[in-house]
């Protein structure tokens, strides 16, 4: 496929790396109904959330894939693509659910995958990745570290590279068909569209697919956490570029607390697409994200990650500045976080505490131990 420069114009494959200007390369050709059908994903739900006071949002579920986020679409398509390059393997950098995501993809392809995350990666997102047979290399303090080991590895030992930024014209490719389901399950083009961004090609994709399929872009809304925004940073500043982040990295949302560094053009391909459709770039702080994650938990059955619950986050904290349906994208499943019992604590509310004391009282009536746990 080919691919265009979106700042000099000029054509190219569509293979990993930035254009000779420097640019973003996007490809031309629509996300078509062929990649769906054959197998790479399945469409995700779109469910109408119950958290008070966001009645007109539709929560876009990307948990429910192979590995419980949007990465998956990234990388079944990249693997494909690396297989057809006849390398004797794929390098991915990742603080996670791209690695994750690759190694399922490769292990069902037979493709050898090696993984870069940045040193101090918990385990709980590590472990999954190495089940599936992928080798785990710690490498640098964050993700800009780990994507440029991941480029001195693949050049030297002639290894593919799977990335999930900018970088690659298929991820925003790949992040097309989230857009294209969306308006075809809620039947119209949204009046925004929300998401939890690092270099931001799950926004800039979903909007694109919506405007594929509907032919109006709709106002793409960036979120970042507060710890690290480069993004947010250059909207609020009014800046027309955004630059590294440069002070420390204090946040647990640690899927998309990226400093840009080494691929500030990402930020700034996003930043100038969020301003052309009318929307804005915005960071919310841990205690916020938290917070929605429960809320998410409580009202609407979904465990999202504290990073995908960041969307989620900004729109309780501004319940009526966006009107009729607006999307959310929730980007990954939380299961990594609960799998080490970091759920929020919950009581059930006061009549179904009431419910199940006598549901108790009655089993005990009839010689069975109980008691509310």
């Amino acid at each position: 496929m080919l691919a265009i420069c979106s700042d000099c114009g000029t054509a190219s494959e569509a293979a990993v790396g930035y254009c000779e200007c420097g640019g973003i390369r996007i490809i031309e050709r629509p996300i078509g109904d062929a990649e769906a059908q054959a197998g790479l994903w399945p469409a995700s739900p779109l469910i109408r959330s119950r958290i008070p006071g966001l009645g007109n949002v539709y929560l876009k579920y990307e948990n429910g894939h192979l590995t419980g986020s949007f990465k998956d679409r990234i990388m079944r398509l990249a693997v494909a693509d690396a297989i057809r390059s006849g390398l004797a393997g794929a390098v991915v950098p990742s603080s996670g659910n791209a690695a994750l995501a690759a190694s399922a993809a490769g292990a069902s392809a037979g493709l050898p995958i090696y993984a870069i995350v940045p040193t101090g990666t918990a385990v709980e997102r590590i472990a999954p990745v190495a089940a599936r047979g992928a080798a785990i290399i710690e490498a640098g303090s964050d993700p800009s570290e780990a994507y440029r080991a991941a480029d001195i590895v693949a050049a030297e030992l002639k290894l593919s590279r799977l990335y999930s930024t900018f970088a690659a014209p298929l991820a925003e490719w790949a992040c097309r068909s989230i857009g294209v389901e969306t308006a075809r399950q809620l039947g119209s083009t949204p009046s925004a569209v929300v998401a939890p961004i690092s270099a931001g090609p799950v926004l800039v994709g979903t909007g694109n697919g919506v405007a594929q399929e509907t032919g109006n872009l709709p106002p793409l809304v960036a979120i970042q956490p507060s710890g690290c925004c480069p993004i947010a940073r250059a909207f609020e500043a009014g800046s027309e570029t955004v630059e590294p982040w440069d002070g420390p990295v204090e946040t647990a949302a640690t899927s998309i607390a990226d400093r840009l560094k080494g691929y500030p053009q990402d930020g700034t391909y996003t930043l100038r697409l969020v301003r052309r459709s009318g929307g804005l770039a915005a960071a919310v702080a841990d205690e916020e994200m938290r917070s929605a994650r429960e809320a998410l938990l409580r009202h609407d059955g979904v465990d999202a990650e504290l990073s995908a619950s960041a969307g989620v986050a900004w729109l309780m904290r501004n319940p009526s500045r966006l009107q009729g349906p607006v999307v959310c994208v929730l980007t990954a499943s939380g299961f990594k976080h609960t799998y080490r019992g970091d759920v929020p604590a919950a009581e059930p509310a006061t009549d179904r505490i009431e419910t199940a004391e006598r549901i108790c009282a009655l089993v005990s009536r009839h010689g069975i131990a109980a008691r509310r746990a």
